[in-house]
């Protein structure tokens, strides 16, 4: 196999590469926060590259933003985040929001790890009473989103 051809493979998955990526997301962002490469399978591969895109970047801004403005908003049938988790820690979200809309060439391993932090259920942005846990969590998301 060419370079170019594994250049290609890895930045170019195939429409089903794609769409296993999406079926498997929550399993391939666990892969990729953990540390995997994402050239070691096309799988993950795809999943990297659907992550950093700046129009995916750009949708979980808006669900920072939205998840923030949860409180103020009606809702039937939809359980949101910890009040007051997200009211300690708006201020690093907001930031969170703004580096993702930023230029700023941020890490795979991170971005994953934020999409996990944002869609877990059971995480802190969810069931933390007092708002620390979601702190260490968004400063480690930070962390790994930079380097």
């Amino acid at each position: 196999m060419t370079p170019t051809i594994i250049t290609h493979e890895l930045f170019q998955p195939s429409l089903a590469a794609r769409a296993a990526a999406r079926i498997r997301s929550r399993m391939l962002d666990q892969q990729l926060a953990e540390g995997a490469n994402p050239a070691d399978r096309p799988l993950r591969a795809a999943r990297a590259a659907e992550l950093t895109r700046r129009s995916t970047r750009e949708r979980v801004a808006d669900e920072i933003e939205q998840l923030l403005r949860f409180p103020d908003e009606p809702h039937r049938l939809r359980v949101g985040p910890h009040p007051i988790a997200t009211d300690v820690n708006r201020d690093g979200l907001q930031r969170l929001a703004e580096l993702l809309r930023s230029d700023t060439p941020l890490y795979v391993r991170g971005l994953a790890r934020l999409q996990i932090a944002l869609t877990d259920g059971t995480g802190p942005l969810y069931t933390d009473r007092h708002g620390r846990a979601l702190a260490r969590e968004l400063e480690q998301v930070q962390s790994a989103l930079i380097g």
